[in-house]
């Protein structure tokens, strides 16, 4: 498999690119040393201003492989779409350009997306800011599942499981299956509805436990990303998602996940911020979080969700106020 002959199918990568200039060349580098050798890789410069464009360019005068496409910016969701619509490869994979990849990723996820017959192959991610350890990798066991639609879906909608499986950097696509427009464009968490959309596309899913795909971790911020309003995004994709599977055998699956939503804003702002600062800035949507999970209350608590969520939405609705500086002593100890 390592070698590609006229026979190989070609696997295009579509690689969105913008303000990445410290991460680009190793991010680019882990997919021109991929195992499987018949690859288009789609450099997608989505108007970076830094030295980005001329990066892209001087790639793709190192390896014929590799084309580069110059837009205005529209954000990840945009560039994603330019990439497909672009993409001459039988399969599709997306990177993002600060995440980089284990040398045998699309070797191990094409063999796995024949020789299962599957609509879509799938591995691991691991979040860091170096390669996974060995003693991180024992953790890992290798072994290769196969879903069908149903199946997967429960996963998608985390019914009896805290799994993620929406990221689409950790997928093998056929092409068929990637409509364009498949992302919205102007949202955060983008990744969710693109992945609903292909799932009822899809008949087999097939996927492996190890992370080949690492998702780069800045360690010089502990907490992580600023909540903002762009995790309000959230409701919105979540909206969407609802919409897809109105009528279908999925409606109240994501009915419920939406209603989740909720619970999961409030408590990323319990976390990240002080009650000064929810009531200064995010006051309205405080209050329209916290009408709504009240009236959704009684269905959540019976849903199949962990009990330890189920015990911190008791505390968070007896009093918000002082579940935030709960949080804020819990974290300081």
């Amino acid at each position: 498999m390592g070698k590609a002959s006229k026979k190989s199918p070609l696997i295009s990568i579509i690689i969105p690119v913008y303000k990445v200039e410290e991460f680009l060349d190793r991010c680019v580098k882990s997919v021109t040393k991929q195992t499987y050798k018949h690859l288009e890789i789609i450099l997608v410069d989505d108007g970076s201003p830094d030295n980005c464009p001329k990066m892209c360019d001087d790639w793709a005068k190192k390896d014929k492989r590799i084309r580069v496409i110059h837009k205005k910016n529209g954000g990840l969701s945009d560039a994603r779409n330019a990439g497909i619509r672009v993409a001459k490869g039988d399969y599709i994979g997306f990177i993002d350009s600060d995440d980089w990849i284990d040398k045998k990723m699309y070797e191990v996820l094409y063999k796995n997306i024949v020789k299962y017959d599957a609509d879509i192959s799938c591995c691991e991610l691991y979040k860091g800011s170096s390669n996974p350890t060995e003693k991180e990798l024992k953790e890992y066991d290798n072994k290769v599942k196969t879903y069908n639609q149903e199946e997967y879906m429960k996963i998608f909608f985390k019914i009896g499981t805290q799994q993620c499986v929406y990221y689409a950097v950790t997928k093998l696509y056929r092409r068929e299956l990637l409509e364009d427009n498949l992302y919205p464009v102007g949202l955060t968490s983008e990744d969710v509805v693109g992945t609903c959309k292909v799932l009822f596309k899809c008949n087999k899913i097939v996927s492996v436990n190890y992370p080949y795909y690492i998702y780069y971790k800045n360690d010089k911020s502990i907490t992580g990303s600023k909540f903002s309003n762009n995790d309000f995004h959230l409701l919105e994709i979540w909206d969407k998602v609802v919409d897809l599977c109105k009528d279908t055998e999925y409606e109240d699956m994501a009915t419920l996940n939406r209603e989740r939503i909720d619970y999961t804003l409030l408590m990323r702002m319990a976390v990240q911020l002080s009650n000064k600062e929810i009531n200064e800035k995010y006051g309205d949507y405080k209050k329209e979080l916290l009408e709504r999970l009240k009236k959704n209350k009684k269905r959540l608590l019976k849903s199949p969700i962990p009990t330890s969520r189920k015990i911190t939405l008791r505390l968070l609705l007896l009093n918000y106020r002082l579940f935030v500086s709960t949080c804020k002593l819990y974290l300081k100890r």
